[in-house]
């Protein structure tokens, strides 16, 4: 009889022993109070190594708030590829339909992340909620956004693209850094719009997309900020220095961040790419990293599912993407390219670029035989004004071609660079061609551009003169043996395609297939040594 008291005893104060969560879920635009949509509550333990929540909802979590509040199996973890979490637990529960809650049940002295579901969408607390002590019972309100804005209001203002590099004796290729912004702005003022805006990242040679995720902080970098609610701010300190990283310390180099038991939020001003203090952190949608099938396995693609808020007191919503990613070209092929398709669903009023000048930026629109910036300026940088024959400069649907590369000088430098790190005696300069006159045949110079780079609709104007195809496919399934081998294979294939001897797609997979196996020499060089 008394262990039975004491069990019940024990299981009282357990019950005892939980928290409540109360408050309510109100239209941040000033719509009405009852809500459109079902909706529910639904809250999760985070083991106290997770990166804070504003962070994780800056990844993809959606598709595991839905299975863990329907009890189903996790196939995504939250924060998806990036920042993957397990909860200790998850608490779920409808709300009433003029927004109010309450959520009973919570463990306490536990980091809760918090997010409310109105119709399929999740839309989170940003700071997270610990239920310590006497603070058993917390009230919070969770802001969001009615959705149902006209798509054909929604614009890209803004496109710009910025790009850097830095040759490096320790490398065996050129790095080169891409800075992307697209600025999306809706001027509905009473509902948000989401959108999806889809981003190929580069993979630098040597890594593969599936481990470009745990790099991220030092090869990928990307933000998501809106102009629908202030900033969270805080003083410059240590403790901060880690913001943003999802809990990878910045890549390669970067200390693993510390949380601890306490409640977490990182600030907004202390993301490395929000330099625009009106701006603060989305966590409404989604941000998914996705691995497309390929042979060379380093093709990845940044898909962004993020809302466009309402307009505020005349000034349209904005919904602002950065993305940092790095590509190269390797010292062995200096003449080399890295290259980017772009295609959004919405008109892009204005593009720029900004491009170090020793580098060359091309960018072809597809189908349109025409290019998509002015002509560039050269103070500094190739800055590449908006096209003044065009408005907008690319229309919803049209495909652009954005193609990075070393100028020559740059080129010589790397030839050199290879030459010290290989042993082997600097190449002889060829005799330097005349050049033509800028503007004399810009139409030409695309084309031959286009042409190298296989493009589709410049294909068709290639002479096909082409070796049988058995020929063709055991040509292409051999790979050199050694890296002189593999230097001259890429040579004779550059000589092959422009005779039109291959197809544009052998010739890509081809060349990815041989400088991956030059990277495998060179990584094996090093091993050795």
């Amino acid at each position: 009889m008394i262990r039975l008291f004491l069990i019940i005893l024990l299981l009282a104060q357990s019950l005892a022993a939980q928290g409540v969560l109360t408050g309510k879920l109100y239209d941040a635009a000033g719509g009405d109070d009852y809500l459109d949509d079902a909706a529910m509550i639904g809250a999760v333990a985070l083991p106290e190594t997770s990166p804070p929540f504003n962070e994780l909802t800056a990844t993809q979590w959606q598709e595991a708030f839905t299975a863990l509040s329907t009890g189903e199996e996790l196939t995504v973890p939250l924060g998806g590829e990036i920042a993957p979490v397990t909860p200790t637990g998850s608490y779920f529960h409808e709300i009433e339909g003029d927004g109010t809650f309450r959520l009973e049940g919570l463990p306490l002295n536990q980091r809760l992340g918090v997010a409310a579901k109105v119709g399929d969408v999740w839309w989170p607390l940003r700071s997270e909620v610990r239920l310590a002590g006497a603070g058993v019972e917390q009230e919070v309100r969770i802001p969001y956004f009615r959705l149902g804005a006209d798509p054909a209001s929604v614009k890209i203002e803004k496109y710009h693209l910025e790009a850097g590099a830095s040759l490096r004796a320790d490398l065996r290729f050129g790095p080169i850094t891409v800075l992307e912004t697209l600025r999306i702005t809706n001027p509905d003022a009473a509902f948000a719009a989401m959108v999806t805006v889809e981003l190929d990242v580069l993979v630098p040679p040597g890594m593969s997309a599936r481990n470009l995720p745990g790099m991220y902080g030092s090869q990928l970098v990307y933000m998501q900020g809106w102009n629908a609610t202030p900033p969270a701010e805080k003083s410059f300190e240590e403790g901060a220095a880690t913001a943003w990283t999802f809990g990878t310390g910045g890549g390669m180099h970067g200390g693993k961040p510390v949380y601890g038991p306490e409640a977490q939020a990182s600030p907004d001003n202390w993301h490395g790419l929000n330099g625009d203090p009106m701006l603060a952190m989305v966590g409404a949608g989604n941000t998914v990293y996705r691995i497309n099938p390929s042979p060379s396995g380093r093709s990845a693609t940044l898909v962004f599912t993020r809302p466009v808020p309402p307009a505020r007191d005349g000034v349209p919503g904005a919904l602002e993407i950065r993305l940092v990613h790095k590509g190269g070209v390797l010292l062995a092929t200096p003449q080399g390219k890295i290259a980017v398709e772009r295609m959004f669903n919405y008109d892009v009023v204005e593009a720029t670029a900004s491009v170090a000048l020793d580098l060359e930026l091309t960018g072809l629109v597809e189908g349109a035989h025409r290019r998509l910036y002015g002509s560039p300026t050269h103070e500094g940088a190739h800055q590449f004004p908006s096209n003044p024959e065009l408005a907008p400069d690319l229309l919803a649907g049209e495909k652009v071609q954005l193609v990075l590369g070393f100028g020559a000088d740059a080129q010589k430098q790397m030839a050199a660079l290879e030459a010290r790190a290989t042993g082997e005696a600097p190449p002889i300069d060829a005799p330097t061609e005349t050049k033509p006159e800028p503007g004399l045949d810009q139409q030409a110079l695309f084309l031959g551009l286009a042409i190298v780079f296989g493009l589709a609709f410049i294909g068709a104007l290639i002479a096909t003169v082409r070796l049988p195809r058995d020929k063709q496919l055991q040509r292409l399934a051999e790979l050199p043996a050694s890296r002189r081998e593999v230097i001259e294979a890429v040579a004779a294939l550059e000589k092959d395609y422009k005779e039109g001897a291959l197809p544009a797609r052998a010739y890509q997979d081809q060349r990815q297939r041989l400088l991956n196996r030059l990277v495998e020499f060179d990584a094996r060089a090093k091993e050795e040594d």
